[in-house]
């Protein structure tokens, strides 16, 4: 009976403190996100992909910038792709530091700067890859290095030496 005061009072305002319901909260994870591109629900994985890259996750911003390099949701938006890419690769994403050197190699949104291209091939072909991928980016890196000086090769080595992925 008292508890039924209690509501009542609530709802008329009378009650001195609101009543407090908890709810659980609920974390997304990259496995809502995968599901939901399994289920062809492409909004609501960008949506959840927003949500964990915002937050620090390194695949989701990753596959977030994919979206926006790709225009899988909205139009492409190759500085969108480059901002996510650049965030992930920081925190030692290989495929984000791959994703970069698309970028800049064919100027998307930036100028075509060859070196900052070489620069991010160099930097994922130094993170622990198989070795099959390891070779295809070998190859890519390789070729590319035709086009550059040797400083530029070595600033793109150095940098390599001294990187130190940096969680968010």
């Amino acid at each position: 009976m008292l508890v039924r005061i209690a509501i009542c009072l609530a709802l008329l305002g009378g009650a001195s403190a609101p009543l407090l319901v908890a709810v659980p909260a609920y974390a997304v994870t990259m496995d809502d996100v995968r599901q939901a591109m399994a289920e062809k629900r492409s909004f609501d994985a960008f949506q959840y992909l927003k949500e964990l890259a915002e937050a620090g996750d390194a695949e989701a911003q990753y596959e977030l910038a994919g979206f926006y390099h790709w225009g899988k949701v909205t139009a492409a938006d190759f500085t969108k792709a480059r901002q996510w890419y650049e965030r992930a690769a920081r925190q030692g994403n290989a495929d984000a530091m791959l994703g970069l050197a698309v970028i800049y190699g064919h100027g998307q949104g930036v100028p075509q700067d060859k070196a900052a291209s070489y620069r991010w091939l160099v930097l994922a072909s130094s993170q622990h890859l198989d070795s099959k991928d390891a070779a295809r980016i070998a190859i890519a890196r390789d070729d590319l290095a035709k086009h550059l000086s040797a400083q530029q090769i070595e600033a793109a080595l150095a940098e390599a030496r001294s990187f130190v992925p940096q969680p968010e």
